[in-house]
């Protein structure tokens, strides 16, 4: 076999010059290990892979964001920095949009899966009613103690969010942008602090617009005019806004009380003493990303103190006796490249009674001290359990008001000492990772808990296996999404932090599709249900980990995909069914895959030089953390044509755009004319094999923004035909071949273009300003459903004149 380019050269990969990162998963390193051997791998994963599906129950052990959606950011900056401007006018585009046809959008579900939670506040003044902080779906009220849920935010706004406060006056405070790393991502730039007066039925835009990310809010708790946040500004981009802000006297002129040290520290945590309203610690964190590399630790981390109210602060870094044996530096809380997140927590019913944890740059913890001196100084206190290595996810703390030595720590599982730190065992019964936690002091022993799974409710006081489980929380994160051919009902979707979930059993076909059930564990991705067989369908979780799943008699098989030859796997690995032969899979990394078995064997189709369809990892981005190498430089779509199949378009995350017309024996690269841009979607006309469109990624401007781009003589000239859709990545394509109708779907919602149109027109009304991923149109092509990475599942009725 030979293979060529059309023009007879390589392209250079792209370089990523910043990232801004999303959220992560939530369960173990179940992934399909790479080899280079013969450039080879095997799925050593498999088994484990196989009895968490076979059991369909989440352990809770088993989490830890292990590969991370980040690599969203990676296709929406697809190698340049993008700035809030840049964001804001893309916003402002998607805004003059005509608005099309089609009815409103309606939520579909899930409903009872849950997901991020990254804070929570109780109203003190309403009894069973609570707060919380969703990371991709904005502000939620529960009026039944967090039984179910419904939106307090407006869906206009930003749907990212990162803190949560009440003040003793209930007036809230909500900050913008998840300072989680890597949750912030590109549309989920935070735009500031927000404030509401009426329970969260009305908000006002209250400052710091530059921040990008919101790490805490705390409010004088004898002065509600007095608030306290630490942004924390953005992971790989310059923002004018970071450290430790006050405002005073309910304005809005906030003022910069704890300048970061350099460019790439930020405000993460803080805490005010109880008895003494001007004593604030404050956790700064020294972060940043510089293309595929996380450095989350800096000379610019530390633990501070303040006594007169922020005006004033001193570094807490006294440490009386041995530091933690695991502290590989010795360094303990002295500023050093080694320090990571903190967390710090005071005691409400002891002030002087102070903890903090803290982790290193790549995720193994670094330490949990305590202080019985208000921070004056600490001694070394028993290991929490971050030891999995994902420190820089959790630093959290949370102390019993009741009881300053029951306390909890964030982690994969949710850690609980009642010795003042000394011990600690785990509080199971919940969902993996944990984020937040807040007490209602008018109930005594009602702690709730906000996690990757949604929020839960104990009524003694944490206890382990007392936790309740919310039962709507429809803010799911979707990545993917299949619709049964000959039932519009039958679904199935990928969720980041919870799996793959789908609307029937292997004994029940859907009813309510609020209620869905998991089926797939791990980071749920890649979703597929056979066209002629709807009992025989697939899911991926990240990194290529993939099963065939067959229903027969009420009975569910689980057939683990055979080994493939990529060295190199993005997170949210392409796979795809032959539209004319649905026995035939394809499998995407760095190499081309191809099974005539459902995925129980492949062969490879593509050469064997393992940089040939994409190009070598570019120096800068081997990532020095222990998880995440070999997680770019990957194919990001395959598309089969249903007319003639032997013939495939791919892209590539570096930019390529490939065709072969011989399954893989010849390879032409389209060299002219494209954007070199991260491919998002190819959609391959079912009527013609020559008519093709391909969606990039990217914020540019001008000429350079184009993102959509078609074909009618099979590559050998495209157009652009982007037109108005806003500068911006472009998720997803769907093409309708009976009305020669094209739609795309963005991070501002879902827009189409008809044959001969000058212009591009939303569809629908209602849908919430977050991103979406996936869109689909039943067989019958009466529905069109999205998913969405913050707000679950959505349903449009399509009107019958298309």
């Amino acid at each position: 076999m030979r293979w060529t380019t059309s023009a007879g050269r390589w392209r250079l990969p792209l370089i990523l010059t910043a990232i801004l990162v999303v959220a992560l998963g939530a369960f173990g390193v179940g992934r399909l290990a790479t080899g280079h051997e013969k450039d080879e791998h095997e799925s050593v994963g498999a088994d484990r892979d196989r009895d968490r599906d076979l059991g369909n129950e989440e352990d809770e052990e088993d989490g830890g964001p292990q590969a991370p959606a980040d690599y969203l950011t990676l296709k929406w900056t697809s190698g340049r920095q993008v700035t809030p401007a840049q964001v804001a006018r893309s916003i402002q585009q998607a805004a003059v949009v005509p608005q099309g046809a089609g009815g409103k959008w309606s939520a579909i579900g899930p409903s009872n899966v849950g997901a991020r939670v990254v804070d929570l506040v109780v109203d003190p003044a309403h009894p069973d009613t609570v707060y919380s902080a969703v990371a991709g779906g904005g502000v939620w009220r529960s009026t039944d103690a967090g039984q179910t849920w419904q939106p307090s935010w407006p869906e206009r706004l930003t749907q990212a969010m990162g803190a949560l406060a009440i003040g003793p006056d209930g007036v809230l405070w909500a900050g913008t942008g998840e300072a989680n790393p890597s949750g912030g991502g590109l549309t989920f730039f935070g735009n500031g602090v927000y404030r509401s007066a009426d329970g969260g039925r009305n908000w006002q835009q209250w400052g710091l617009t530059q921040s990008a990310a919101i790490g805490r809010i705390v409010v004088d708790p004898t002065n509600p005019r007095r608030v306290f946040v630490a942004a924390a500004g953005s992971i790989s981009s310059s923002v004018s806004q970071r450290g430790i802000y006050r405002v005073d006297n309910g304005g809005r002129n906030w003022k910069l009380v704890l300048a970061p040290p350099n460019g790439t520290t930020g405000g993460i945590d803080l805490a005010v003493d109880p008895a003494d309203h001007n004593r604030i610690f404050a956790g700064l964190w020294d972060h940043k990303r510089n293309n595929g590399a996380r450095t989350y630790g800096g000379v610019g981390s530390g633990l501070f103190r303040s006594d007169d109210g922020g005006d004033t602060w001193t570094r807490l870094q006294n440490i009386v006796g041995p530091v933690s044996d695991y502290d590989q530096t010795g360094s303990g809380l002295k500023s050093d490249p080694s320090l990571g997140r903190l967390g710090v927590a005071v005691a409400p019913s002891d002030p002087k009674r102070v903890y903090v944890v803290f982790g290193s740059p790549y995720g193994p913890d670094k330490g949990f001290y305590v202080s019985d001196n208000g921070g004056d100084s600490f001694t070394r206190g028993g290991r929490p359990g971050a030891s999995g290595g994902y420190q820089w996810w959790f630093g959290r703390l949370w102390v019993d008001p009741g009881d300053e030595n029951h306390l909890f720590s964030a982690d994969v599982a949710l850690r609980e000492s009642t010795d003042g730190g000394q011990t600690w065992h785990n509080s199971d019964g919940v969902h993996a990772d944990q984020h937040a936690m807040q007490w209602d002091r008018n109930r005594t022993g009602r702690v709730y808990l906000g996690n990757d799974g949604g929020v839960w409710r104990s009524d003694t006081n944490g206890a382990t296996q007392s936790w309740q489980h919310a039962t709507y929380e429809p803010w799911n994160q979707s990545y993917h999404l299949a619709v049964a051919a000959d039932d519009p009902t039958r679904l199935a979707t990928g969720l980041q932090d919870n799996g793959s979930v789908r609307t029937w059993t292997s004994t029940a076909p859907p009813a309510d599709l609020s209620q869905w059930n998991a089926y797939g564990g791990g980071d749920g991705h890649e979703v597929l249900i056979d066209p002629r067989d709807h009992n025989v369908y697939y899911e991926c979780s990240q990194v290529g980990s993939c099963r065939r799943h067959e229903d027969t008699g009420g009975a569910s098989s689980v057939f683990t995909f055979g080994t493939r030859h990529s060295s190199r796997i993005t997170t949210d690995a392409p796979v795809v069914l032959d539209p004319s032969d649905p026995d035939v899979v394809y499998f995407g990394g760095n190499a081309l895959d191809r099974s005539i078995d459902r995925g129980n064997t492949f062969t490879r189709i593509s050469p064997p030089d393992p940089d040939f369809l994409t190009g070598p990892v570019p120096p800068d981005e081997n990532d020095l953390g222990p998880f995440y190498a070999n997680e770019y430089a990957t194919i990001t779509w395959i598309a089969p044509a249903k007319t003639d199949p032997n013939t495939i378009y791919l892209g590539t995350d570096t930019g390529r755009v490939w065709k072969t017309n011989d399954l893989g024996v010849h390879w032409t690269e389209f060299t002219d004319g494209l954007p070199q841009r991260w491919v998002n979607a190819i959609v391959v006309d079912p009527a013609n094999a020559n008519h093709v469109y391909v969606a990039f990624s990217g914020y540019r401007e001008g000429d350079n923004a184009a993102n959509v781009w078609e074909t009618s003589n099979g590559g050998a000239t495209w157009r652009d035909i982007s037109r108005n859709l806003p500068d911006g990545p472009v998720e997803m394509l769907t093409y309708d071949q009976r009305h020669h109708q094209l739609y795309a779907a963005d991070d501002f919602g879902v827009f189409y273009l008809r044959n001969g149109s000058p212009r591009w027109v939303r569809l629908g009304l209602g849908m919430p300003r977050t991103p979406v991923l996936d869109i689909k149109i039943t067989g019958d092509g009466k529905w069109m459903y999205a998913a969405t990475f913050g707000r679950s599942v959505w349903r449009l009725p399509l009107p019958p004149t298309f």
